[in-house]
């Protein structure tokens, strides 16, 4: 005990003997002259070798204390995350205040950190900076960084929620993400007391270098090859006389009308449609986005449509969220339905977790609210999808509490009648499962990722008509990976459903604008090049509504952010197909234009000829100004014709033919369309029976009341 004892004094003598290093000073220095900060308390202690004396680690880590002569630390611990965890905070490392960090004190971390070179493991090098009480009561920050080969320092300011005594406080990193080995040097808190505000001390992320922002990224050619191949089509137009003779140099001019692809936003519905905030200027902005006359195609409202916002008239009274959407469709926007089902209490009205302990009511109240909203009569043929399950993988009170109950053995099971119940009542409408915990949590592995991967699989063996799987993307300071975004994305389209970007916004206001614009840039990049997507929307565009105020493409004043140019130059620019050529001598014009529909006009003479199409797929057409005939029959199998564009007859068309796969094909004739029963559609293609005289343009829909089939 005395041996102890003796150990014990020395080892404090030791402590009190070493004064502030070079480091410590080095730091102070650089504060000073590069920020103009004095007079900070070191909340550790001032010296690297004391403070390897207050670190801890627990989880599968292995630590390896080094020193280094070439950096202004010289003290750096090398640590092996051996495991991949369920959570990224099941391993970790951290080290713990000396001094008392009073409430509203204005702090500094300081953190230099680099991932190794180490070839026998993914190193990865993504871990997670959490400034936070020690029995994780409080986070006053928490910060997802992908690092690098090189050492960087990184600088993260916050203001103390609350007063922390020795050992209350801790700067911690989560490094359960994967595999890897890290190092860190030279990790304390410099305290500035009220000297300053929290916005005078520097925020020093490096996330302008997130994965794949290279301007030679090899991410960039793949990507546009995949571009060019699945988004774009081949369109050959002929054009020929009365005589069937072709029109050497017919003007054609293509122009897009709208894309294929659906770009949108989340808005508020009490800004529109003579609603309680109507907001004239709100209303000519979704109009006409870029001034040029572009707009989005699809709007999602919000939090309008949410079952507690129904029934306690969030946004505005049901009936005006009725104009609002009534205006929409009248303004040629398809309508996201958000959401059917969102199992947790907290999302739900109060009367749901008030009967926790009647699995009975909740089911019975669930599947009456479903029953209303979708059969409500106000509401027919105005939603085009519906995300119908809700963040089921951390909402999970319903589950919990059906488990066992009657037929239920997970809870989950209930999910599949939910579906069932949605597909009964709006069977052509795509149903969605929507959750944040891939790209919203940054997450590519780990127990939520899995889940979410279990329950979709489930819905799919449970036989529902599951369409689409939307990835919420609320982003945080340090932008994702562009690879791992791609890797996510690949995983889930094993599951051969649509993929769908439904939240896009970067929810923390400190992110440089520029950096948000460029990130934009190549986040959509990315999204547009994977074949399966088919859906990008922005969880609002205006800081005037957005939850957080800061909004992806206006300023509250609406002027646009840098975010505004770049979507615009891509979407209405890069990725808009408007085009003019000649005819060459077969009276043939050859386009490869972005799948979307189109206004085609064609002008040889003192002739013009106008239509419109879908372009979805590779397409072929004719045009001429003769006329039609009185009838067309195709009789299989003597004359099993294969078409697309226009077919025209004065009086009838019997058809026992096919159509071009991904055409856009319409039958019209002025008495009668006789289709054979064994007649199918391909996939990917639009067909449609107008009856009314050749030579009137068609209708948007066949009139099913004069269709006969044999």
């Amino acid at each position: 005990m005395k041996h102890l004892s003796i150990l014990f004094y020395l080892f404090l003598l030791t402590q009190c003997v070493l004064g502030q290093d070079n480091y410590h000073l080095t730091i102070e220095q650089m504060l000073a002259n590069e920020y103009g900060l004095q007079n900070g308390e070191w909340v550790c202690f001032d010296n690297e070798q004391q403070n390897l004396g207050i670190t801890y680690n627990y989880g599968s880590v292995d630590l390896i204390q080094l020193t280094t002569q070439t950096e202004d630390f010289t003290r750096v611990t090398n640590i092996l995350n051996e495991v991949e965890g369920d959570y990224p905070y099941d391993s970790g490392w951290g080290i713990e205040n000396q001094n008392t960090v009073l409430e509203d004190d204005v702090c500094l971390l300081v953190i230099n950190l680099r991932k190794t070179n180490n070839p026998n493991i993914n190193d990865l090098g993504k871990v997670t900076v959490g400034i936070q009480a020690e029995d994780n009561s409080i986070f006053e920050e928490l910060i997802t960084i992908q690092l690098e080969n090189q050492w960087n320092q990184y600088l993260i300011p916050f203001q103390a929620s609350t007063t922390y005594q020795p050992t209350e406080l801790v700067a911690i990193l989560n490094l359960a993400w994967e595999v890897q080995e890290i190092e860190i040097a030279g990790t304390n808190i410099i305290n500035f007391g009220n000297n300053y505000n929290l916005e005078d001390l520097p925020l020093v992320l490096h996330n302008e270098r997130y994965g794949g922002y290279e301007a030679n990224a090899p991410w960039r050619a793949e990507a546009a090859n995949r571009i060019e191949m699945h988004r774009k089509a081949d369109l050959n137009i002929t054009v020929n006389d009365d005589n069937g003779n072709p029109i050497p140099n017919a003007q054609v001019s293509v122009t897009m009308l709208e894309p294929a692809f659906g770009w949108g936003t989340a808005i508020e519905l009490d800004r529109i449609a003579n609603n309680i905030n109507h907001t004239q200027e709100y209303e000519d902005i979704l109009l006409d986005l870029d001034g040029q006359g572009h707009k989005f195609n699809w709007i999602v409202p919000g939090s309008s449509f949410k079952w507690p916002g129904i029934e306690e008239n969030w946004v505005a009274p049901f009936e005006q969220k009725v104009n609002a959407v009534n205006w929409l469709k009248d303004n040629g926007y398809d309508i996201r339905f958000h959401t059917l089902v969102w199992p947790g209490w907290i999302n739900t009205p109060f009367d749901i977790e008030a009967n926790a302990d009647d699995p009975q009511y909740i089911i019975d109240r669930t599947t009456n609210w479903i029953d209303f909203i979708l059969n409500h009569p106000d509401l027919q043929n105005i939603f085009d999808e519906y995300d119908v399950l809700n963040e089921v993988t951390t909402n999970r009170d319903f589950e919990m509490t059906f488990a066992g109950y009657g037929p239920y053995t997970t809870g989950r099971e209930f999910y599949i009648e939910v579906m069932n119940q949605a597909s009964n009542l709006v069977p052509d409408k795509p149903k969605v499962i929507n959750d944040y915990v891939t790209l919203s949590s940054q997450q590519n592995k780990g127990f939520q990722y899995d889940f979410l991967k279990n329950i979709i699989q489930e819905l799919i063996d449970g036989g529902t008509d599951l369409n689409g799987i939307g990835f919420q993307s609320h982003l945080q300071l340090f932008p994702n990976s562009i690879y791992e975004v791609e890797e996510t994305l690949a995983d889930f389209a094993q599951f051969d459903l649509a993929l769908k970007i439904t939240e896009y916004d970067i929810i923390d206001p400190r992110i440089d604008p520029d950096l948000a614009a460029k990130y934009l840039e190549d986040f959509i990049t990315m999204i547009y090049s994977i074949p399966e997507v088919d859906m990008f929307m922005f969880w609002g565009v205006w800081d005037g509504t957005h939850w957080v105020q800061n909004g992806t493409l206006f300023n509250e004043d609406w002027t646009p952010k840098p975010a505004a140019t770049a979507f615009f130059n891509k979407v209405f620019n890069e990725w808009w197909t408007e085009e003019v050529t000649n005819a060459n001598a077969n009276g043939l014009a050859t386009f490869r234009p972005f799948k979307g529909e189109y206004e085609i006009v064609i002008e040889y003479g003192n002739t013009t000829i106008i239509d419109t199409v879908s372009v979805l797929g590779d397409l072929a057409l004719t045009y001429s100004n003769a006329e039609c005939p009185e009838s067309i029959i195709a009789d299989a199998p003597l004359d099993p014709a294969n078409v697309s564009g226009l077919q025209q007859a004065s009086e009838s068309i019997e058809w026992s033919g096919s159509v071009v796969r991904g055409s856009n094909t319409t039958f019209q004739a002025g008495n009668c369309v006789k289709i054979n029963e064994e007649f199918e559609v391909p996939p990917n293609t639009q067909f449609t029976i107008d009856i009314q005289p050749c030579g009137t343009p068609p209708l948007p829909k066949p009139n099913e009341n004069e269709v006969k089939k044999d």
